[in-house]
């Protein structure tokens, strides 16, 4: 009888500081987190002490289970912003444990600095007209923004250059935010497993 209260007090013990780990997600959510986690460990209680001290191994010390949950939490709450910025910040900060957000964080960064490549090549056709364009010449193709033209060469664009560029720094925004949104709902999928030992 005693090991089953130790047991219970145990329990109680790793999901009050689930609970204090929690603090920066809603009270309705933590306290919903804390019940599926104290109901699970019960039932493993249930099955004996082995059972029990297998099943908080593999949840891991509870900070770092809260810290998995917080992450899910402020990831699905940036998926649903109109906004990337967060979404790409959270993308980098997870970017340490997961490859794929890895990979999504700097195709996406790839991506925003091909957009803004092109933006300032549209911005600055008016500003300098003779630096910005695209030239064939014998040496081949050059493009964008140059310090000077290529000799022998003329614009082949001209003012066209603009909407071309504008088009592309949309596209690529918008290729790179799909992306963003695509992976993270991808993860948000994922169930949160246990930690590793």
């Amino acid at each position: 009888m005693r090991d089953a209260e130790t047991r219970d007090h145990e329990i109680d013990a790793y999901v009050r500081k689930l609970l204090w780990a929690l603090q920066s997600i809603g009270l309705e959510d933590r306290l919903a987190i804390s019940s599926e986690i104290h109901s699970h460990l019960t039932d493993c209680n249930m099955s004996g002490i082995d059972t029990l001290t297998a099943a908080i191994a593999r949840l891991g010390p509870p900070h770092r289970l809260a810290r998995r949950y917080v992450e899910e939490y402020e990831l699905a709450g940036a998926v649903s912003r109109a906004g990337p910025a967060q979404l790409l910040l959270n993308m980098i900060h997870r970017a340490s444990r997961s490859l794929t957000a890895l990979g999504a964080a700097f195709a996406t960064l790839i991506l925003y600095l091909f957009a803004a490549a092109f933006g300032v090549i549209a911005v600055a056709k008016p500003i300098v007209p003779n630096n910005v364009g695209a030239w064939h010449s014998a040496d081949g193709w050059e493009a964008g923004l140059v310090a000077s033209p290529p000799a022998d060469s003329s614009d082949v664009l001209g003012l066209w250059i603009i909407p071309i560029a504008v088009a592309l720094a949309l596209a690529t925004y918008l290729i790179g935010t799909r992306l963003l949104r695509t992976v993270a709902g991808k993860l948000l999928s994922t169930p949160i497993e246990p930690a590793s030992s």
